[in-house]
């Protein structure tokens, strides 16, 4: 390494002095150190400085060019910032200005000194399925993704504060490289069963730690379904309807009719014999009631096998992203389909690369929700116990106002929103 530097000819002579011999820099941050630049010619010459070597593009020179008297000096400040991204490695980097005069570009001057760039940490989950529905056991997939520029190793942990759900990872530990990512399942069960009609949301989160560092965290939701489906129980209430309508037939009609045809076979010895049928028929009308609907049934009219089953609709997930430059607003737009109904359950803010600004959830112009960026700690997620109702012709829109961006190597805020539901048909 040389602090410093000087190269004399005929007509020149120079020497350039940086401020010190190393300077430490986190990528993401900068620093500023001064090279001093001599003019011991007999000459007024004029410099041009260009950084070089690898770390060329984290250096900015001010002033890129200089002109010096004889005998003068002059200090140009020298400013280093590495990208806080993974393929920036840790560890010593030469730093070196190359000084060309403009008289004799020949005998240019190299300065040196060292920049020690420091580690930084940036550890991501990225759930590949936000949202899964069961009945009781379900798995989940995510990716361990390690944006810094130092070695990870990670354990993993199921964060259920309403202790309502037990899990097993696999694998329960990883180790990942700068750049790199690693697959890890989760085996979630639900440790009670769900005999109630209707499903119950069950969110937990998703938390890879390592000791001395800040955690990743991630939100998922498990849609636990009875045990019994609610299809299946309508149509045992209707198998129990018509059940109940052939018994109260039989009981108030056909036996009292084939009693009394019995009797008068018994009065009368001449009389034809009747016979009962063996599959019996209604007579007249009967009304039979039963917990959740009425069958009426006139004439010789057969009673259907089970009441008509009506849909519950369709799995709805969608994701918005908005890709948006500093200081500019854009946004990404969903109309609901024509004859369809959309109910919005669950909502997943996704700011991994910790964008700043504000986002916003839109219908037919008007504001829902409203998101701070700067508060967002990755992934956010909402549930809603009633839903949020959309008809056909409506106009769902996710905003994205981008402040500063979070990851300079992507060149755009990222945000995006994941929201899920269902759909049913308006009809």
């Amino acid at each position: 390494m040389r602090e410093n530097s000087a190269v004399s000819s005929s007509s020149m002579v120079a020497q350039a002095q940086f401020s010190v011999t190393e300077v430490r820099v986190r990528p993401g941050e900068s620093e500023t150190l001064t090279l001093t630049l001599y003019n011991l010619g007999a000459n007024t010459e004029n410099y041009t400085l260009v950084p070089s070597g690898l770390s060329a593009g984290w250096v900015h020179l001010s002033p890129p060019t200089v002109t010096l008297f004889s005998g003068s000096n002059a200090a140009i400040s020298v400013t280093v910032r590495p990208p806080a991204m993974s393929s920036t490695p840790a560890g010593p980097h030469p730093l070196a200005v190359r000084i060309i005069p403009q008289n004799e570009p020949d005998d240019l001057l190299v300065a040196e000194t060292t920049a020690f760039v420091e580690a930084f940490h940036d550890r991501r989950v990225q759930l590949l399925q936000p949202v899964r529905r069961s009945r009781r056991r379900a798995t989940f997939e995510f990716l361990i993704e390690n944006h810094g520029n130092a070695h990870a190793s990670c354990r993993l942990q199921l964060i259920d504060l309403s202790k309502r759900l037990d899990g097993r990872f696999n694998p329960p530990a990883v180790g990942i490289e700068p750049g790199a990512n690693s697959l890890v399942q989760l085996r979630v069960k639900a440790i009670k069963r769900q005999w109630r009609r209707g499903s119950r949301t069950l969110a937990f989160g998703i938390e890879a730690s390592q000791q001395g560092f800040a955690s990743a965290e991630a939100q998922a939701t498990l849609v636990q379904t009875p045990m019994i489906a609610e299809s299946l129980g309508r149509k045992a209430v209707g198998a129990l309807a018509v059940a109940g309508a052939a018994t109260a037939g039989w009981l108030f009609l056909l036996k009292p009719a084939a009693e009394r045809a019995a009797k008068d076979v018994v009065k009368t010895a001449a009389a034809p014999v009747v016979t009962v049928p063996s599959a019996p028929t209604v007579v007249g009308q009967v009304t039979v009631p039963v917990p959740v609907a009425t069958i009426a049934v006139t004439g010789s009219t057969t009673v259907p096998a089970a009441l008509p089953a009506t849909s519950l609709g369709s799995l709805f997930s969608h994701r918005f992203t908005a890709p948006v430059e500093a200081g500019q607003t854009r946004s990404d737009t969903y109309p609901v389909p024509s004859g369809q109904v959309l109910e919005i359950t669950d909502v997943m803010l996704q700011n991994n690369d910790l964008d700043t600004g504000t986002a916003r959830l839109l219908v037919n112009g008007e504001p829902l929700i409203r998101w701070q960026l700067e508060s967002s700690t990755g992934n956010e997620s909402s549930a809603f116990v009633s839903g949020l109702r959309f008809v056909a012709g409506d106009s769902v829109v996710f905003e994205v106002a981008c402040k500063t961006i979070g990851d300079p190597g992507s060149g755009t805020c990222t945000t995006a929103l994941l929201v899920s539901g269902r759909t049913t048909p308006s009809g």
